[in-house]
Parts: C-alpha cells; sequence; structure tokens
C-alpha cells in the first residue's frame, strides 16, 4: 500500500474512532460476505459502531456486472433522499448529471481500474434534483490476500463557504498527498 494510501487509511480510522466508546450496532450494518483483512474490516466495524449512523457511505461490489452498489448507508440515503431499495443494485453514476465533470468522474473510473485510492470534488445531484458539491473518497476493500474485493465510496457535501475552508472528510488528508 502505497504511503498516501496509508495516511489516508490513518486519517479515516481516526475520525471514526472513539476509544471510549463501545462498539455497538448502528441500526443499519454491512456485513460482507466476502472475507477482509483486518485493517478493512476494522474500518467497516467502525462505521457500523453506535454514532456513525449518519456517515455517509456504499459499498459496491466489482466481481458484478457493472459493480453495483450492495449497501448504502442510513446517512447516504439520508443524504441523496434515495431509499436503500431504489439505488442497491445500481451503479452510482444516477448521482450524475449534466453538470458533472467528466474529468472528475474519468479520475474515479482509473482509480477503480488501477485498484486505487482517489479522491474528488464532484458535483452530484439528489433525488429531488437540486445538485451538491460531493467530496468523494473511494478505496478499494482488500481480502485476507491482499486482493480486491469490494470498493467503498465515502461522500461528504462541500458546503458553500469563502475561500480556504478545509474539507470534512478525512478522504481529504488523502488528497492533499503524504504529509508525514
Amino acid at each position: 500500500m502505497s504511503a498516501i494510501g496509508q495516511t489516508m487509511r490513518a486519517a479515516l480510522e481516526a475520525v471514526l474512532s472513539d476509544k471510549d466508546q463501545e462498539y455497538q450496532s448502528s441500526a443499519r450494518q454491512f456485513e460482507p460476505e466476502k472475507r477482509l483483512c483486518e485493517r478493512d474490516y476494522t474500518i467497516i466495524d467502525m462505521l457500523n459502531s453506535k454514532g456513525h449512523e449518519s456517515v455517509c457511505f456504499c459499498v459496491c461490489d466489482p466481481d458484478l456486472k457493472d459493480m453495483p452498489i450492495i449497501f448504502s448507508s442510513d446517512g447516504f440515503c439520508d443524504f441523496t433522499g434515495y431509499s436503500h431499495e431504489e439505488i442497491e443494485g445500481k451503479n452510482c453514476r444516477f448521482l450524475q448529471g449534466t453538470e458533472t465533470s467528466t474529468e472528475d468522474v474519468d479520475r474515479i473510473r482509473k482509480a477503480i481500474k488501477e485498484q486505487k485510492e482517489e479522491c474528488v470534488n464532484l458535483l452530484n445531484y439528489r433525488k429531488d434534483g437540486s445538485s451538491f458539491i460531493n467530496e468523494f473518497f473511494i478505496s478499494p476493500l482488500l481480502d485476507d490476500n491482499e486482493k480486491l474485493a469490494y470498493f467503498i465510496g465515502v461522500q461528504c457535501s462541500v458546503p458553500k463557504k469563502g475561500p480556504g475552508q478545509m474539507p470534512s472528510n478525512a478522504g481529504w488528508v488523502y488528497s492533499q498527498g503524504n504529509h508525514a
């Protein structure tokens, strides 16, 4: 794994972890059918823990045709306005629209093809048609043999504030390079 990938994973774990909090299940959990490596299972376990129900993420299966969403968090559905039933089984392209940057989409496709992490600010659309800048982080989830099992996408709306604001998505650390 690249130093940048390690930095991103550490940042994601730091955002999600709470040493004083016991890991208790939220209402809806992703339970992978494929066995994940320990570090990726730890990330999923933290996302499933109590207090992280609003985290906006989805998991896609690259082994299925058109890499559909196989799990969407409650936070993802609340954020986009779609129900789990409306989106699971579909590719994430339904969030794109006429103003979505093809360059950003190409960066995501390249990351998928190369099985690498990527972070982009992407214009997407909710079910009601309203647009939002989506700070989108995608990362492969690996199995015990370090082979690709899934992709996880973590989404965060970028508020329309002044220049110089720091995004709140842990994937932002990845997009800024390795500062260690």
